[in-house]
């Protein structure tokens, strides 16, 4: 019997959610749990700054990463706001969005400057394009984490 592959994203959250999570792919904190808190911070800043900007579906990749309702600028001034703007249903990121929710500011921030980093690493790699977008930038890091795949391959068994 053949399985069948893993639905995609249906809704504005599992697309803000899938890009995010892809985002964080390469960068990840070290912490599973922070981790699992930075990939719903950055869904809930990507589905903030794509609703601002009338971006539905898979147009969300199209969200500028930097500029002012980039998701960078959306981390920095509505970090908490987008979170409690846009509610994760549990399996999907809920009880994390919980989480950063009872945070208190220390924590909170502590996330946030993790989600911050992941971001400016991707702008700082993001291919030259005028406008760096969510999508270009996944795009980037699929390709990225490829090359490391196979330069791992190669490396394994060699001494010198």
């Amino acid at each position: 019997m053949t399985e069948s592959p893993a639905p995609g994203p249906r809704t504005q959250w599992e697309f803000c959610l899938s890009a995010a999570d892809e985002l964080t792919r390469l960068q990840a904190p070290p912490d599973p749990e922070q981790h699992r808190q930075v990939i719903v911070l950055l869904a809930a800043v990507i589905a903030a700054g794509a609703d601002g900007a009338g971006l539905t579906g898979a147009r969300v990749a199209d969200l500028p990463m930097d500029g002012t309702g980039g998701a960078l600028d959306m981390l920095g001034v509505a970090g908490r706001l987008s979170v409690r703007a846009f509610p994760a249903p549990p399996g999907l990121g809920g009880e994390e969005r919980t989480e950063l929710l009872a945070a208190d500011q220390e924590a909170f921030t502590a996330v946030r400057a993790l989600a911050e980093d992941v971001l400016r690493q991707h702008l700082a790699q993001a291919p030259p394009t005028p406008v760096p977008t969510v999508g270009t930038c996944v795009r980037a890091a699929d390709r990225a984490r490829r090359l490391r795949d196979v330069a791992q391959a190669l490396a394994v068994g060699d001494e010198d």
